[in-house]
């Protein structure tokens, strides 16, 4: 379970008050304060294990693997990505940690608990520790705002007056206590989003799954959301796990990545190890859809003509900051122009692929490509999360 929340106002200014149209004006406790560090000790044990895993459909059309053999654990307080095309089984991963589906063999653990072969009743206090963001928002239009947050709480038959503290801190916290007594048509998607994520942290859930909780918005909003689960993680120690097709997803807010094809897991490692050493074809897919590759062929024949009398070196998957300690280090007579590439910000740091186009003295830029050639794959991942997820 999460620590309790401990209450004060932000920057030292109480916050709004909520009033019902035509009611008194009620004043609402504070906004969420920071956990403290005894929330945090325990962040790096397993919350979520998947033990040889498998999942098969019965369809009219035959069987259907949805998942195969997963082994994969996810660490406590940590934000996990898995990323998939349509139809890699990301979305039959998610409904097995809830309980919605039952895995065809194999184990699901949560919070130390097989909860693979759990009914219905045993399952319900499960869930109500698992919270939920869905890529449509999933609101109830015909209710306000402040009732859709507090739709999990009635129905966990919560006290009116914890009720409405609770939703108070929540609408305060994802900055819509100005919208509570709205209804969800008059919202942007990118508020009805931060309203999912106030409703299913309700409950004060350890664990909350996001499953393509952005591909519906537009990217300066999805930065808005991510930077929200960001905050939820940090504040309140909740586990999460994004469920995404998009890398960029991936790149902006996950310390580790589980990579799934066609029911397979294929890799696994921190964002920094994904982004820098991709091993699978199906992750250096991805990867390159946000990384700077190197030159095709075509490619290199036109930097070539566009450079006559160069020599063009390849840097592969480089700490951003060795490749410009090593550029700056140079030989003053050697010229160097950037021609290819690109470099990336992840939660580890920045990487990069560059092609760089030497001209200058023979020896010396022989000298030059040796030395950008030894820096390649010194791009590292944090080694304190190493341990979160794998497999």
């Amino acid at each position: 379970m999460t620590a309790p929340i401990h209450h004060r106002c932000r920057h030292h200014v109480c916050p709004p008050t909520l009033a019902r149209p035509g009611n008194h004006e009620q004043e609402l406790p504070p906004g969420l304060a920071p956990v403290g560090e005894e929330s945090m000790t325990a962040a790096h044990d397993v919350h979520i294990r998947f033990d040889h895993v498998s999942k098969i459909f019965q369809t009219r059309s035959g069987t259907v693997q949805a998942l195969e053999d997963i082994s994969l654990d996810i660490g406590r307080a940590t934000i996990s990505a898995v990323i998939g095309h349509s139809g890699a089984g990301k979305s039959t991963l998610v409904r097995l940690i809830n309980g919605l589906e039952h895995p065809s063999s194999g184990s699901v653990i949560v919070d130390g608990t097989d909860i693979s072969g759990l009914t219905e009743k045993k399952l319900r206090p499960l869930r109500a520790d698992i919270g939920m963001v869905f890529q449509q928002f999933n609101l109830f239009n015909s209710r306000t705002i402040y009732d859709n947050v507090a739709y999990p709480l009635k129905l966990a038959g919560w006290k009116k007056a914890d009720e409405k503290a609770r939703v108070t801190e929540l609408l305060n916290f994802v900055g819509l206590i100005d919208k509570a007594w709205v209804h969800p048509d008059q919202l942007s998607g990118g508020q009805k989003q931060r309203v999912g994520i106030a409703r299913a942290l309700a409950t004060r859930p350890s664990i909350l799954l996001a499953d393509e909780s952005t591909s519906a918005l537009d990217p300066e909003t999805t930065a808005d959301v991510l930077q929200l689960l960001q905050e939820v993680n940090e504040r309140m120690g909740v586990t999460i796990v994004v469920i995404t097709h998009e890398m960029e997803v991936v790149r902006s807010i996950a310390q580790n990545v589980a990579v799934l094809d066609h029911g397979h897991l294929v890799e696994t490692g921190t964002t920094g190890e994904i982004f820098a050493h991709p091993q699978s074809e199906t992750t250096r897919r991805f990867v390159s859809t946000i990384v700077g590759q190197h030159p095709t062929e075509q490619q290199a024949a036109r930097l070539r003509e566009e450079n006559p009398g160069a020599r063009l070196v390849d840097v592969t998957s480089v700490d951003g900051a060795v490749f410009g300690t090593t550029l700056a280090k140079l030989a003053d007579s050697v010229s160097f122009k950037i021609v290819h590439g690109g470099v990336i910000e992840t939660r580890d740091g920045a990487l990069g692929n560059y092609t760089i186009a030497l001209t200058g003295p023979d020896d010396d830029v022989a000298r030059a490509t040796d030395e950008l050639s030894a820096i390649s794959h010194t791009a590292r991942s944090n080694p304190a999360q190493e341990a979160d997820i794998h497999d």
